[in-house]
């Protein structure tokens, strides 16, 4: 199955661990479509496990997961430490946007400001282009952002919770690493109504089809 019928995406990513705890199980499901992640920092200013070791994290868990998830970091310590117009600038040296169906970007409306840059990044780095947006829930996504696709990830849900508490080790004590918490960030009310079960919550900006 492919991801909204598209074939490469590219998943922008402030922090590691950002883009698989959103949407690993997508990535799993959708197993036609090519997710390439790009890690723009080693983590958060003011956080002690910020480091390269939370790199190897990550890459661990692209090995690990299918064929078809790639991934790579910039190298920069903070998102912070660069400015937007600079970032759009350095990843368009190195990647051409026009080459991806669309771009998957954390939400404009979350708490975390390094995420809400990282938005700002995205609609910037698909001016003129076909490439469309779609942002993807994390654990700092605030209420006020509303999803309008959900991916039903119960027979991966087990799997994932695995591979975050195992790979992720630098963040296996904080709150929302915790297993009840992740299975709670997969719940949705509504879904689980329609017996959707545990799902990954997305919105659809645009796409072109």
């Amino acid at each position: 199955m492919k991801f909204l019928n598209l074939d490469r995406v590219l998943c922008l990513s402030a922090h590691p661990d950002d883009t698989e705890y959103g949407m690993l199980g997508s990535m799993m499901k959708f197993d036609e479509t090519t997710f390439d992640v790009l890690v723009l920092s080693n983590g958060g200013d003011f956080d002690d496990t910020t480091g390269e070791s939370r790199q190897k994290e990550c890459m661990g868990i692209w090995d690990r997961v299918q064929f078809n998830v790639s991934g790579r970091f910039f190298g920069k310590k903070y998102v912070k430490d660069i400015s937007e117009d600079e970032w759009v600038n350095l990843i368009e040296q190195e990647y051409n946007v026009s080459d991806y169906d669309c771009i998957l970007s954390l939400p404009a409306q979350d708490s975390h400001f390094e995420h809400r840059m990282v938005n700002h990044i995205a609609y910037a780095l698909v001016r003129g282009t076909k490439c469309g947006i779609v942002t993807y829930r994390t654990p700092s996504t605030l209420e006020e952002w509303i999803p309008n696709f959900h991916v039903q990830v119960k027979e991966h849900i087990d799997e994932k919770v695995n591979i975050l508490r195992c790979n992720f080790v630098s963040q296996k004590d904080k709150l929302y690493f915790q297993e009840d918490m992740i299975l709670d960030f997969h719940t949705n009310y509504l879904c689980s109504k329609v017996g959707a079960g545990y799902v990954e919550s997305f919105r659809v900006e645009r796409v072109y089809g």
